[in-house]
């Protein structure tokens, strides 16, 4: 097989449409290809993902199963984290970890062992985040309070269409330049724990995703563009 066959080609433009996060088109390319070639693994693969992203996770778990590796080959880390993102979706904790732990022993320099911080750790670290925000942030948290939870919800999402479930955080409300806007939804910021603490590879990183998850929501509240951020030193 070889990378101009119609097979490849649809998983080229799947791959753009999800660059470009044109969720739809994205799957219409993978179920081509695999249309063409029902036995390509990186469409199938790329085919779990999307779903995944769709918030179809019964569908995404399915489909990751089935573009398993034959039981005589050694299994993929792309696969298994893949896997693994999918049943923490589901709310699966406990077997999502096992199979990060698989795709770290598969490809330790690739995909690092998730810090898996508790709840209170986890608070700590966020309290002395807070700590150090910028004044204009620490102001606002008095406004917009956080929340932490484990990972975003599908609740979430029919509320919120545009996040994954892979997301780091979310503002939920109305931003200071749209006071006029009508809305029974309170000013939150979320942070979604358990996808923070697979971003950074030690407790420092985490520290750092965790302070640019928050910038970035309470960035979106407070109305700034990405040059507002970077004149006031948010960015």
């Amino acid at each position: 097989m070889t990378e101009s066959d119609p097979a490849s080609e649809h998983v080229r433009e799947g791959a753009e449409a999800l660059d470009e996060d044109d969720l739809e088109r994205a799957l219409h390319c993978f179920d081509e290809a695999l249309r063409v070639d029902p036995e390509h693994y990186g469409a199938a693969l790329e085919r779990a993902e999307t779903l995944h992203l769709m918030w179809r996770t019964e569908e995404a778990l399915q489909a990751v199963l089935a573009a398993s590796p034959p039981p005589d080959e050694e299994d993929d880390p792309d696969r298994a984290d893949l896997e693994g993102r999918i049943r923490e979706a589901a709310g699966d904790f406990e077997r999502a970890d096992a199979l990060f732990r698989l795709a770290h022993e598969l490809e330790p320099t690739e995909f690092p062992l998730p810090i898996r911080t508790g709840e209170k750790d986890f608070r700590a670290i966020l309290d002395k985040v807070l700590e150090a925000l910028p004044p204009v942030i620490r102001d606002a948290l008095l406004e917009v309070p956080v929340i932490v939870e484990p990972k975003p919800t599908i609740a979430i999402a029919d509320r919120e269409p545009h996040i994954t479930p892979d997301v780091l955080g979310l503002f939920v409300g109305t931003s200071v330049g749209d006071k006029m806007q009508v809305t029974d939804t309170p000013n939150v910021v979320f942070l979604f724990q358990r996808n923070l603490e697979r971003a950074g590879r030690s407790r420092a990183e985490v520290a750092k995703e965790i302070k640019i998850t928050l910038l970035h929501e309470y960035g979106h509240y407070l109305g700034f563009d990405e040059e507002d951020m970077e004149h006031l030193g948010l960015a």
